[in-house]
């Protein structure tokens, strides 16, 4: 194991986030080095543990609140508003697609209008055969095939 490693481990180790690791184990009994590391890292945690805990001031703990308090409102606002501004998006989405719709058949109708003999077309190929041509625009036709 290189000592880089065995670093993060001796660290990860005085933070009781790792278990038992042989491998580290066998690093230290043959490290000089890291065995030092490990007993500074020990002391500098022995060293903060001890220190007594600062006391914080009344007015700064009022001061986060109010902070989270004015936060939480304009969150709340914004999200309002965004549940606004979808109505109309959807509104639009919806518009458009109804025009696209209405637009597109009235152009597919000028560019391949029904022939005024479709009806005939229809009764003579129905008589003809099994398969049938429900309507022939221009070069294309709409076929089906009967079972």
């Amino acid at each position: 194991m290189r000592c880089s490693k065995a670093r993060r481990q001796i660290e990860l180790k005085l933070d009781n986030e790792l278990g038992q690791s042989h491998a580290l184990e066998l690093h230290l009994k043959d490290c000089a080095a890291c065995r030092a590391y490990q007993a500074d890292a020990a002391r500098l945690q022995m060293l903060l543990r001890n220190q007594p805990q600062p006391e914080f001031p009344s007015w700064l703990h009022h001061r986060i609140m109010e902070q989270a308090a004015r936060h939480d409102s304009k969150r709340i606002r914004l999200k309002h508003s965004f549940n606004l501004q979808t109505i109309p998006a959807l509104a639009a989405i919806a518009l458009s697609l109804f025009l696209g719709v209405a637009i597109g058949k009235n152009v597919y109708r000028s560019v391949n209008p029904l022939p005024t003999n479709a009806k005939e077309i229809y009764s003579q190929s129905a008589n003809k055969s099994d398969s049938l041509e429900l309507a022939v625009f221009g070069e294309s036709s709409v076929s089906g095939d009967l079972f």
